[in-house]
Parts: structure tokens; sequence; C-alpha cells
């Protein structure tokens, strides 16, 4: 049976759009790279939809796969940044795909990834692949979920895997059936926009698979003080237990809250630096201190989970005394996740296969070209524009194919 697959990748510039990663052009060229050097098996066809958010760097990068794409890559431009949830929305109005695969423009993609993820269809609404956590020097952590082999799992059943957090909300390790989507799209303006698109995505699902292997590889990005954004999080962790009212168990609706949501706000306040912390961030500790309930503590006990009951009465008590134990375990935590994720280090570093190294290598030397004539401009307020231009075998579709 024959799958159609489109690749949306949103290239923003995290300095004039919200939440999001850089808009470096060496690393859209690399992210461009891996997908473009990506193997598709037989029965899959892939088009590739750049959403350029007006940043130079998506020009820059562009110019480098000018007429060497092996499959339809077709490009939209953002008059204005609008941000990534807009970029995602853009691509997605315009996917002709039976399933839609999104790709950060700073990230990368094992050669092999398409494939392993395509074996899971057309049974699974949703196939999910690891995801390799990669720092700007080469460290890599291991892959989550941690998982060794691979897993089917019902929507039910993969509900209680997402509230425990071992199916993560991001989307771009994720291939998802375009149908699931329909009616939905990434909230602009706060930060982790995909929890409530992920609650909906797994609501809406019957099957779910993991495919172990080839991995996404995520660049981390070091932390550079505290980001009050991440009280966002918290919020967008209520608005999926509201999507998931009545959906998974008591144990796994008070995991999902207090450690994705209070703590988690707690945990990136902590690590937002290594001395004393700013006046945001501590206010962020005692907001999360607010948040949990002494009850709770109880209640984790009853479901088994003493490790979060100790959490709970810990920020309660002595919320300063949490921050240091909380860096403590990070540092173990960090010392742990180099030894497991040195495995991806090589993997990591081979992505960029022949075809990126040499999209890098014209990014380098077009660099300043301009390529606005390869470009599909999308106006604010207006993401489906363009999406039905007629495709051509490969290259870019535009005014001018190179």
């Amino acid at each position: 049976m024959s799958v159609t697959v489109s690749v949306i990748m949103p290239v923003h510039d995290p300095a004039g759009s919200p939440g999001g990663p850089a808009g470096d052009a060496g690393q859209v060229g690399r992210a461009l790279g891996s997908v473009l050097a990506t193997r598709v098996p037989d029965g899959v066809t892939v088009e590739l939809l750049v959403v350029d958010d007006a940043t130079p760097a998506a020009a820059t990068a562009l110019a480098a796969v000018r007429g060497g794409a092996p499959f339809p890559v077709r490009v939209l431009r953002h008059d204005v940044p609008r941000g990534r949830s807009a970029a995602r929305n853009t691509g997605l109005a315009a996917a002709t795909g039976d399933y839609v695969w999104f790709v950060g423009g700073d990230d990368w993609v094992d050669p092999g990834l398409l494939a392993a993820l395509t074996s899971a269809t057309p049974d699974a609404d949703i196939v999910v692949a690891g995801t390799v956590p990669v720092t700007e020097d080469g460290v890599t952590g291991p892959p989550l979920p941690r998982r060794a082999t691979g897993a089917v799992w019902t929507g039910p059943q993969a509900v209680e895997e997402f509230l425990y957090q071992r199916i993560r909300a991001g989307v771009t390790n994720k291939l998802i059936r375009r149908d699931l989507l329909d009616g939905l799209s990434f909230p602009t303006g706060p930060r982790h926009e995909d929890v409530a698109v992920m609650a909906w995505l797994l609501l809406r699902a019957r099957t779910v698979a993991y495919v172990a292997g080839p991995a996404y590889f995520h660049l981390r990005r070091p932390v550079a003080g505290y980001d009050p954004r991440v009280a966002d999080r918290a919020a967008a962790v209520d608005e999926a237990l509201f999507v998931l009212a009545g959906a998974g168990s008591p144990a796994a609706r008070l995991h999902f809250r207090l450690r994705a949501g209070a703590l988690a706000v707690a945990g990136a306040a902590a690590r937002s630096t290594p001395g004393e912390l700013s006046v945001p961030a501590w206010d962020a500790v005692c907001a999360a201190r607010r948040a949990v309930r002494p009850r709770d503590a109880w209640t984790a006990l009853r479901h088994r989970q003493p490790l979060l009951a100790a959490g709970v009465l810990l920020i309660r008590l002595a919320p300063a005394l949490y921050v240091r134990l909380y860096r403590a375990a990070r540092a173990a935590d960090r010392h742990r996740d180099d030894r497991r994720g040195r495995p991806w280090r090589d993997a990591a570093a081979a992505v960029p296969v022949p075809a990126a190294v040499q999209a890098t290598q014209a990014i380098q030397a077009a660099a300043g070209a301009d390529a606005d004539d390869a470009d599909q401009a999308v106006p604010a307020g207006d993401p489906g524009t363009g999406a039905d231009q007629q495709r051509p075998a490969g290259g870019l579709v535009g005014a001018e194919q190179g």
C-alpha cells in the first residue's frame, strides 16, 4: 500500500519570533540536508514543505538545495515573522500527504528514520521514534522515550504513556496521520504549544506505535538565564488535562500534573543559573510551591509514587532546599546521561551525509545570495496560500527552479 508523507520544516528566527529555535543558516542547511538525504522506501512518496518565517537563514539555506532535491520541495514564505506555531500551521494547511512529519529547522534526522516511521503505517495513526538530545558541542543523551524495543498501544494505552511522560509532548519525533489534525492548530504565542495538541491527537488515535532504532536528533541549546515563558508549561499541562478529562488513570493524571507541570516549572527555574536564583526565577519556584497541595503527597504515596511524594513535601516545606537537591540530582543525571548517550554520538555526527555536507558548503558559498525568487509568499493571516500550486517531480517550487 502506498503512503504519502508531508515533511513540514518551519524556519524562523528566535530574535524575531516567539518560542523557537535559532535561524542559523548552517543549522538550517544541516536540517535540510538530512531530510533530503533520507532513504525513501518503495511505496512511499514524500514532499518537503519549508516554511520561511521571514528569516534570512531560510533564504540562504534554500539557495544551497535549489534544483538538487530528490523529491518535491515547496517553499512557503511569511511576509513578516509570525513564530513557530504559525509556521507549522502554514505548512499543515498546505500539506497533501496521508501523514505529516514536523522537523525542526535546527534539528536533523537519521537517514533511515523515515523508513522506520513508515514501516508502521498504515496500521498506526501515530508513529513515535526516539529523540536523542544533542548539545551544541556534540554531547548526546540517551534517546527518549527510553525503550530498547518497539511497541504498539491502543489509544487509551497511549494516553496513559503520555501522562507518565513516556510518550513526550513534542510533535517532531512523530509521524502523524493527517486527518487526526483536522480542525486543530498550534496556538501562537506561548511556549510548549505541543502539549495540548498532542493530548488531542492521542485522544483521537486508535493505534500508536513506537519504532526503535534510527533517531531524531534534537539540538539542545544552553540555558542563558531564566526565561519567564517557562510558566507557559504549567498552563499547557492544565489545558492538556482539560482535553483529556476522564481519560487516563488517577495515578497517571497526578504524575502529569505535578511532574510535567508545577515541578517541571520549579526545575526549569532551578537550572536557569548555577548560583543564586534571580527574583523572577525564585518567584517561579514559589508559584510552583503554591500549585502543589499537601494532600498531593499522600495521594502520590497511595498510588505508589514515593519519589513524587517526596518532591511535593520538599517543595512545600523547604523550597530553597528543593532547589539545591534538584541541582545535585541534575548533575548526577547529566553524568549518567552522558555515559548512556555515548553510543549515539557517532550517529549524531554522521547524520550530515554527503548531501548535507554539500548543502552546508553551498550555504557558505552562497552567503548573501537572494533566494526570494524561489519563495512563495504567504501574507499574515493567510496560512493556506499556495496550497494548490502544481508540484514538479523534484527541486523547489517557486517562480524559478534552478
